[in-house]
């Protein structure tokens, strides 16, 4: 998978290069024109590795056989133990045990070794797809998430463990949640 993401990106970039005009065609072009027309191609290139990801992740699952939902923005999620206890909201924190692994097994991050992870739901500091998926959880429950790189990590990685455009492998269990309220109340000193 990573093998064929590198490949676009270099098939991309050389198209991008390939592309340019010598200094003779772009005498009199303006700026915004020339920057949307890089807009439009990495809006493309983007949409190219979307559709990579998507042919890959569901082949993964296909794989596993596991019966996952696709939401609007590209997450995966199943929750494969449920219950009717507290749900995830807004302004929560929420405390959860979890193992991160890309699709070839390896496995990146295990509350095992490192403690459960504490988050505050749609504060924004952390991936966006582990966020969007811990709302559609409540305490108790367990879920498998897939995150494509535009709801993880991206480009970069996390410059330790996660690899540039990785898609990841969550595995979730939510121990604990404090409503918004209390959540807040639990930093006041009096």
């Amino acid at each position: 998978m990573i093998k064929r993401l590198l490949y676009i990106v270099i098939v991309a970039i050389t198209i991008v290069s390939c592309s340019s005009q010598n200094k003779q065609d772009t005498d009199k072009v303006p700026y915004s024109q020339l920057k949307n027309e890089k807009k439009e191609q990495s809006i493309g290139i983007n949409q190219d590795m979307i559709e990579v990801n998507k042919d890959v992740i569901e082949k993964y699952i296909s794989r596993h056989k596991w019966d996952m939902t696709i939401t609007e923005s590209g997450l995966y999620y199943m929750i494969y133990k449920q219950n009717d206890d507290v749900k995830v909201n807004s302004g929560d924190e929420v405390e959860f045990s979890f193992k991160t692994s890309l699709m070839n097994g390896d496995v990146l991050y295990d509350s095992d070794a490192t403690g459960n992870r504490k988050m505050k739901i749609d504060n924004n500091q952390e991936e966006s797809g582990l966020n969007e998926g811990l709302k559609l959880m409540r305490k108790g429950e367990k879920a498998y998430f897939i995150l494509p790189p535009h709801l993880a990590f991206g480009v970069a990685g996390d410059s330790y463990r996660i690899p540039p455009y990785s898609v990841l492998v969550y595995d979730i269990e939510v121990v604990d949640v404090k409503a918004a309220d209390n959540a807040d109340n639990d930093n006041i000193v009096l």
